[in-house]
């Protein structure tokens, strides 16, 4: 039973691929028990983590697929993270040696390069003195509301501290000032995608496949819905949208812009 002190032989794959058997379920009946792909219950079972985003994915799955078949959690999320510091070791030491095999014959290349790249970076400096636009993601957990206010409403942080998401309040959509927003997605997984423009019309909708990349010139700010946006990178004018610390489930609808 779960929070019981156990010792499991072998890796958590084996442990938790010997559970379903010997409970006379197939991976299928799994992966729809813990909402989750056939693949990553076959990689839970491998002890293959390299297939999710981030160890932290692993070890949420392997607690939540230990639970269901009554097994404690415990022991097979330490030994989860013990083999992904075995791995991050071994790529670590891998760069090492590739670095210490490649340094002497490209060292004056990469010294040019390096003082390229920072003289390039003070002459924007100087000559342009903008800052980097801060990024606004919302939240958003109606079905589909109209396009927040983002310059009027309060900060995401301002809105956690106090106990709940941004509520937000809808304006006049002529009254709006947009700004040019250069989109890219990126995929792990067949993932279901729309894209609403800063004048709330849609300009991409439906299922896009593992792998692929997409670039899109919109009038910003933007709302997005994504299904299962774990495995969906998203770049809004060149800045990553990070939603890790926001979204409560696989499922997500944000709204996107600059302050």
């Amino acid at each position: 039973m779960p929070g019981t002190k156990q010792l499991y032989p072998g890796p958590p794959g084996s442990v938790l691929h010997d559970a379903r058997v010997s409970a006379g379920k197939t991976v299928l009946e799994t992966a729809e028990a813990l909402n989750l792909l056939n693949s990553y219950v076959e990689a839970l079972e491998e002890n293959d983590y390299s297939r999710f985003n981030s160890p932290l994915f692993a070890r949420g799955y392997i607690k939540s697929y230990a639970r269901y078949m009554g097994l404690d959690e415990v022991p097979l999320l330490n030994d989860c993270d013990r083999i992904c510091k075995r791995e991050e070791q071994t790529s670590q030491r891998r760069s090492h040696v590739q670095g210490k095999v490649q340094a002497p014959g490209h060292a004056g290349f990469i010294l040019a390069l390096f003082v390229a790249l920072v003289v390039w970076s003070l002459s924007c400096w100087v000559f342009d003195g903008s800052e980097p636009k801060e990024l606004s993601v919302l939240v958003l957990d109606e079905p589909f509301p109209e396009l927040a206010a983002l310059k009027k409403a309060p900060s995401l942080g301002e809105s956690l501290l106090s106990g709940g998401l941004v509520k937000v309040q809808s304006d006049d959509l002529s009254e709006r000032v947009l700004e040019s927003a250069e989109l890219e997605f990126k995929l792990s997984e067949d993932v279901w995608l729309e894209v609403r423009d800063g004048h709330d019309n849609v300009v991409l909708s439906g299922v896009q496949s593992k792998g692929k990349a997409l670039r899109l010139s919109v009038d910003g700010p933007v709302t997005v819905s994504a299904s299962y946006w774990p495995m969906l990178a998203m770049y809004y004018n060149g800045q990553l949208v990070e939603m890790k610390e926001l979204a409560s489930s696989n499922v997500v609808r944000v709204q996107v812009g600059e302050l």
